[in-house]
């Protein structure tokens, strides 16, 4: 039998990536086509027996912090923590045994980086509540993330909006490459497959090794 996935958020780039095949059957959720809001719990449709769940809703809110406001720090937390928090209350009891939740952090929270006040504060508690549920929901559910460097995707267009700053920003990389939605949706698919079955609690940095080496 398939395993059944649940995607929040799931018109984003990295989830496109993931292979549609008959290892997993995907159930897909987005504020961009229906009335799903993560903030909104009533708005959630009920969906049983699931084995996996992969929340990608983020944002990339680069600025000085003397000009980020109050409101920048709120909006980038309801997003990324608060509505993943939302989601995981909601689900949690159609989680079936050995189930697998996946979130997405970033380097920026292993690394600082000037601009990333916003962004740190909010994949650090994202990192934080991984550790957090792996240990209150084991052995029943697996809790792991994701931390990756820039993705070439909409959500980071503004940044690379040209072949100098990609070149640029992938010269900081040990593997001088930027990375692209497989790098990242393959690490998907290893933490809800079973072949990472006895992995919980770990933050994987999928990042080109930015956070680990320096050259």
């Amino acid at each position: 039998m398939r395993k059944r996935i649940l995607l929040i958020g799931s018109n984003s780039d990295i989830a496109k990536g993931l292979i549609f095949d008959d290892q997993f059957d995907y159930v897909k959720l987005s504020s961009s086509d229906s009335s799903f809001n993560i903030l909104n719990k009533e708005t959630f449709p009920i969906i049983d027996s699931i084995d996996g769940l992969v929340y990608f809703p983020g944002s990339i809110n680069l600025k000085p912090f003397e000009n980020l406001k109050a409101t920048d720090f709120s909006r980038d937390y309801e997003l990324n923590v608060l509505g993943l928090i939302n989601v995981i209350q909601f689900y949690k009891k159609y989680l079936n045994n050995e189930s697998s939740l996946v979130f997405i952090s970033s380097v920026a929270a292993q690394v600082g980086m000037k601009f990333h006040a916003s962004i740190s504060m909010c994949k650090s508690a994202i990192e934080g509540l991984t550790r957090s549920l792996a240990a209150e929901f084991s052995p029943k559910i697996r809790v792991n993330c994701i931390a990756p460097s820039i993705i070439d995707t909409k959500l980071s267009s503004k940044i690379l909006r040209n072949d100098s700053i990609k070149e640029s920003i992938s010269n900081n990389h040990p593997l001088k490459r930027i990375g692209n939605v497989n790098d990242i949706s393959n690490m998907i698919e290893f933490l809800i497959s079973d072949k990472s079955g006895w992995i919980t609690g770990q933050t994987m940095h999928v990042d080109g090794g930015m956070s680990k080496i320096k050259l």
